[in-house]
């Protein structure tokens, strides 16, 4: 495996950047207490560790998660056990594979805290359940056999602005088209048949976007122990209440250290990873569609409804489960919920998080670890001999791509073909053009004759010449092919491939083992970009 530094080319922030590199500039939006520090400080808080594991319980036998899983989330009633979190959007099919990259990340993560602390520590991914982005959650894609992008979608869009928790895949026709989609784009293998079964399993009329995922990342993430959970679950809202009563409890706390931490952030040289209307209370309440509550005065607003403080707090006892916290808050209620001993995030992530940090102790939590989470490229072995035929790097596709395919076609053509082509040509002339004289100094007569055989050769050379800068222009347009085969497989839509590609393309081609691969040589220590070549098997 190869790897790349992370650098601006890979689209990171200097916030992240300076993080990763841990300079003291970045260094101070997030927390420095070591593991044992922070475990230390979660075991002098409570929780209902009890009613935690039933939730985890009932959500992961639904999503028909193994025997491992299992026992993982019920070591979560020991009042030692904590917890390595990771999350993600319910996306189509599993999403961007990403998510599997999230998973094994904090699964990894999670043994080495084990190790370090001399206690157990668990993995468990978030399901974004009440995310309401329908229009990112529906659709995923893969590589059509031309090289082309093929987008696989849900299109059957929800009759109202609803978490993916609640939306359910209601719509026969639309999922069995997208599946269809899969099929077709993917073919018959040797491994499609579990893959189509086990999706066939996982989305099923009638359930929701967040179970489907989890039923399908549960097969996916099979013996390793990862627990998933979703907040859009109405007991878990219900353990909720006190949180939501605390943020409306702390608005005006929470906007001033917001307020404080998004300046001091700007004064560092860094942006805002995240930009908040600064009435929004951090709530979405769920009424006829999920919409922001907005402080308006002394006043409530929700769309278009007016509500009291004492209504929306009635509303929170009553139907807690209409209730979310924002993307700000979102790590503050997990750390609310569960023991949260490190939380493991993208560029993206990572960046929101330092802006956030000084809200957990508004609610008796301490801030959890942060780390980067690992991130990927799956090279296949056919893409990795394309790049070394043409000796083009990982590094050539994150800057101006047509200056590669120049380099290569100039490097695949001799820069002086075209000059030596017209010397001979002159030459051919100049020779002929003597012979000719001398020719018809001895006969006048074969002046005819002479002039049309110069006139056949200076015709066959031109003819010669255009056949053999004819071939060029055609093997540099399947040069060309190939080079953007290379980027469109490695980098689409001029981003990584982990950001968009579903891992159901690799498991058709290598079956499960590449998901194995993926797990097994997946290194969490490092924040560079991880170059992983897929290895063939046996029955490549």
């Amino acid at each position: 495996m190869t790897t790349i530094a992370p650098s601006r080319r890979l689209g990171y922030s200097d916030l992240y950047l300076d993080f990763v590199a841990g300079h003291d500039g970045a260094a101070t939006f997030y927390p420095g207490r070591s593991g044992a520090e922070i475990a230390r400080q979660i075991d002098q808080r409570s929780f209902d560790r009890p009613r935690l594991v039933e939730i985890l319980r009932r959500q992961n036998q639904r999503y028909e998660a193994d025997g491992r899983a299992i026992s993982s989330l019920e070591s979560l009633a020991d009042q030692q056990t904590l917890c390595v979190f990771a999350g993600q959007q319910a996306g189509l099919f599993g999403g961007a594979y990403l998510s599997l990259v999230k998973a094994f990340g904090i699964v990894k993560a999670a043994h080495r805290f084990t190790d370090e602390l001399g206690r157990s520590v668990i993995p468990i991914f978030w399901i974004a359940g009440d995310d309401h982005d329908f229009a990112e959650a529906n659709h995923t894609y893969l590589m059509g056999r031309s090289g082309d992008l093929v987008r696989v979608a849900y299109d059957a869009e929800p009759d109202r602005d609803a978490p993916t928790g609640r939306i359910q895949l209601d719509d026969t026709a639309a999922l069995e088209q997208a599946k269809a989609t899969l099929r077709d784009t993917l073919g018959s293998t040797d491994f499609t048949n579990d893959l189509y079964d086990a999706v066939e399993r996982s989305y099923r009329p009638g359930v929701t976007m967040v179970e489907a995922f989890g039923h399908f990342m549960a097969w996916l993430t099979r013996g390793t122990g990862l627990v998933f959970f979703s907040p859009a679950d109405p007991e878990a809202k219900a353990l909720a209440r006190p949180f939501f009563h605390a943020v409306l409890d702390h608005q005006e706390a929470i906007h001033q250290r917001t307020t404080e931490s998004n300046a001091a952030i700007e004064r560092a040289g860094y942006h805002l990873q995240v930009h908040k209307d600064p009435n929004h209370t951090h709530l979405f309440y769920d009424c006829y569609g999920r919409k922001p509550v907005l402080r308006s005065g002394t006043a409530l607003t929700c769309d278009n409804r007016t509500l009291t403080l004492d209504d929306i707090r009635s509303e929170i006892d009553r139907t807690p489960e209409s209730f979310s916290p924002d993307v700000m808050l979102r790590p503050v209620f997990q750390s609310w919920l569960f023991p949260v001993l490190s939380q493991h995030g993208g560029p993206a992530e990572i960046a929101y998080l330092a802006q956030l940090n000084p809200l957990f102790d508004l609610f008796d939590r301490p801030a959890p670890i942060h780390r980067q989470r690992p991130t990927v490229s799956l090279i296949e072995p056919r893409i990795r001999q394309l790049m070394d035929d043409y000796s083009v790097s990982f590094d050539d596709l994150l800057g101006d791509f047509e200056q590669t395919i120049n380099r290569v076609l100039a490097d695949s053509f001799p820069a002086d073909l075209d000059l030596e082509a017209e010397e001979l040509k002159a030459d051919v002339r100049s020779r002929i053009e003597h012979f000719i004289a001398e020719s018809l100094r001895f006969d006048s007569g074969l002046q005819t004759f002479a002039e049309q055989t110069k006139g056949k050769i200076d015709h066959l050379l031109k003819q010669f010449e255009g056949k053999l800068f004819a071939t060029h222009k055609k093997k540099s347009q399947q040069t060309r092919d190939r080079l953007y085969r290379i980027s469109s497989a490695l980098y689409p839509e001029r981003t990584l491939q982990e950001r968009v590609m579903n891992i159901s393309m690799f498991i058709a081609k290598y079956g499960y083992r590449v998901v194995d691969q993926l797990r097994d040589q997946l290194d969490v220590t490092t924040a560079d970009h991880q170059l992983l070549t897929i290895l063939p098997g046996d029955d490549q």
